[in-house]
Formats: structure tokens, sequence, C-alpha cells
């Protein structure tokens, strides 16, 4: 503060406070306090440095866009709504929305680059093998599992059970030899840190077709190509499953097209891998949901309503985290209840303090907990009933 006040040069402090009070959208009069204690930079200077940021992140894009690149890097893309609520309405200041799109370059890492065959990434190559897709013989078990048990699976279940064992039923003499609380690596991805280069708030929403079509006329104008240099190259894109949708309707519309920024042929519209996740979970989570307008029904929804999370909240599909949390919870609660049974301590009273038992039987209780409950004998085995049934198969889509 004193060196702030002595030097504007040392100003990296309350230039930052600045700008996060402007962003967060802070009144200027608690800017103007702040100023004159030293703890952040004038209104004016915070404007002209978001100014500076917005001509530097514009020139990179373009940099990153170039078509000197051997592969253009994937543009992400979402919708934005924003609201401003005015508590006290008037003339001039009433509630307004913003409908826009906010997006990010994912710039492809190099060790990944050097290792494909640059011939394969070019547009005719993309096109080449969308024409063989017709010919394709699509076999369903392509996307079945095997009959087989998989080894990596089972310990990831084992490693559920004795996570739920150590934290809510008993912990073990020597944790050492304890089955591990953590799932194995399965393929593991790079752990570096991806190139992400943000683009620039889009005013154009992408929920309708025309909003899709202005989206894409804005990339084309922050990548700093002209229409044919954008549009001529193959361009991957990830996005939501309506845009997805919308995109794929809009070029379908305008088929037959001899120009490229007009066919979009050059663009690949895909799931983003977060949206895909959100989806298959959405649907787990739909199908095992019950009628909770039915008192004998066992769906998840009265597993909810005991935990003391209503149920009604947590099928909206609105926040990702929070709906993954509330399925580990009901997942946990079965898991726990399958080690009571085991244990055969369901008329014992449950205390706040967890006993201490040996760790042979320790881990004997979660492999009999996996071959009881976890295993396809299992699920077999407990067709002739229909509650137990149910309830494995539950356990069996919420493990993954």
């Amino acid at each position: 503060m004193l060196k702030f006040t002595l030097n504007r040069r040392y100003n990296g402090l309350q230039l930052e406070n600045s700008i996060r009070f402007y962003a967060c959208g802070v009144l200027e009069t608690v800017n103007e306090y702040f100023h004159y204690m030293g703890l952040t930079s004038h209104r004016k200077t915070a404007i002209e440095a978001l100014s500076s940021l917005l001509s530097e992140a514009m020139d990179r894009v373009v940099n990153l866009m170039a078509l000197s690149k051997s592969m253009a890097p994937i543009l992400c893309i979402d919708n934005l709504d924003m609201e401003e609520r005015i508590q006290l309405a008037s003339v001039g200041k009433q509630t307004r929305t913003f409908h826009g799109t906010w997006g990010y370059l994912h710039i492809p890492n190099n060790d990944l680059l050097k290792s494909l065959n640059p011939d394969e990434l070019t547009l005719d190559a993309f096109h080449h093998a969308l024409r063989q897709v017709a010919s394709l013989d699509i076999n369903p078990q392509m996307f079945l599992p095997t009959s087989c048990p998989s080894d990596d699976y089972a310990l990831v279940w084992k490693s559920q059970i004795a996570w739920v064992m150590h934290k809510y039923v008993a912990t073990p003499t020597d944790k050492r030899s304890m089955l591990p609380l953590n799932p194995p690596s399965i393929e593991p991805i790079s752990p570096k840190k991806p190139v992400i280069q943000m683009l620039r708030l889009m005013d154009e929403s992408d929920n309708s077709a025309e909003g899709i079509g202005q989206v894409m006329d804005s990339l084309q104008r922050q990548s700093g190509l002209e229409p044919d240099e954008f549009f001529g190259r193959l361009q991957l894109m990830d996005a939501d499953l309506g845009t997805c949708q919308i995109f794929n309707a809009i070029r379908m519309l305008r088929i037959p097209s001899e120009h490229c920024e007009h066919s979009l042929n050059s663009i690949l519209m895909s799931l983003g891998a977060a949206h895909t996740l959100w989806n298959i979970a959405h649907t787990i989570l739909t199908h095992h949901f019950g009628n909770s307008n039915a008192m004998d029904d066992l769906g998840v929804w009265r597993y909810l309503e005991a935990l003391g999370i209503p149920p009604e909240k947590v099928i909206q599909k609105k926040d990702f985290t929070k709906m993954l949390d509330y399925m580990e919870q009901v997942h946990e609660a079965t898991i726990w209840y399958c080690l009571r049974e085991v244990m055969g301590k369901h008329d014992e009273v449950i205390n706040e303090e967890l006993p201490v038992i040996p760790t042979a039987e320790w881990n004997e209780i979660v492999e009999q907990c996996y071959l009881c409950f976890c295993t396809h004998d299992a699920r077999r085995q407990a067709k002739s009933a229909p509650q137990l049934f149910n309830l494995l198969n539950r356990m069996q889509d919420f493990s993954t």
C-alpha cells in the first residue's frame, strides 16, 4: 500500500482488485473508497487495463487460428444466460437478461500432434472417412461389455466398498495391509496443463438456427481469417446436445451448396466430454429415480428423502456437481446397508465412534460384500426377487 501510494508503478495488487471489482459489479463508490485506502486503482485505470488485455487476447486468437498451423485449434462453445436484477424497478431501470455464447480455444498438445499424420488431418481425409461410414457394419456387440469379468472393474468396486467401510462402519488395525481405498489407474491421461485461450464473449445465442449462424460468423471474425479460409479447413468443435442438434439441422437445410461458408461441411460438431457425462449421469438417475407419488415405490427418491435431500431438486438438470454428489451419497448409503447385512449388525445401535477390527476380518467383509451384491452371479441369482434385483442393478449403474 505504501509503495502504491509513493509510486504508481507498484500497482499489481491494486490493479487486480480494481479489475475484479469492476467484473463483479462493485459500485464505483466502493471502489473509490478502497482506492483512497490504497487497495485498488482508479476505475478508469481498470477499464484501460481491460482494453489492453482484450487487444492482447484478440491478437493471440488470431495467431493461434492462423493457417500456418498443421491443425486448427478445437473450438469449445456453450450458451450463457446472465440476469441483471433490479430490486426497485423504474423507468430506464428494468431487470435485463443477457443471452449470449462464450467459448475458448483448446490447443492440442505438441507431443500429440507429432504422433499424428498431417495428411490425415485435412478436410479431404475427413470427407473420405465420412463416405466410408455409410458402408460400415455396426454390430450391437461393439457397445456391450464382454462376458468375462474385468479385473479392473472388480478393483474399482472393492475400492468403493472399502471407502464406505473405512468411513462409516469400521477401521482396520493395520492400515498398511488393508484393501486400497482409491481405485486403480486405468488408462490415465496426460497430467499436463492444456493450453486454453478464451474467446471474446459473443452477443449471439446458439439456441436457434439463426443464432448458431451468427455465432459461426462471430467465430470467423475473431479468427482474423476470411470466410473461405475459416470454413475451408477441418474445424473441430465441442458443444452441448442442443447446439449440436441445431447445427446439424441448419446444415441439412443448406444442402446442397458449393460455398464452404454456407454449407458448413468443414465443421465437425461433437458433444463435449462434460456434456456427455452429464447426459449419461442424468439418464442413469432418471431411470432409477422412481415415482415419488407412490408410497410403495423403492426408487432413489426414497433414499434421498431419508437422507434429508428434497428429491424434486435432484432430478432437475441444473447443477451437474450437486447431482453427482447426491448420487454418490445414495450409492454410499446402499453400500453401507450391504455391509451391515454381511456383518449381521442391522439390529445393533450405530455409534459415532467406529470400532477397530483386525485387518484380515476387515478385508474379508469387503470381499464378501463384493461377492454377495456386486458380481454378475449375484445379479443373476437375484432375478427371482424383484426388489433385490433392482437394487443390485442400481448399484451397478451408480458404481460407474
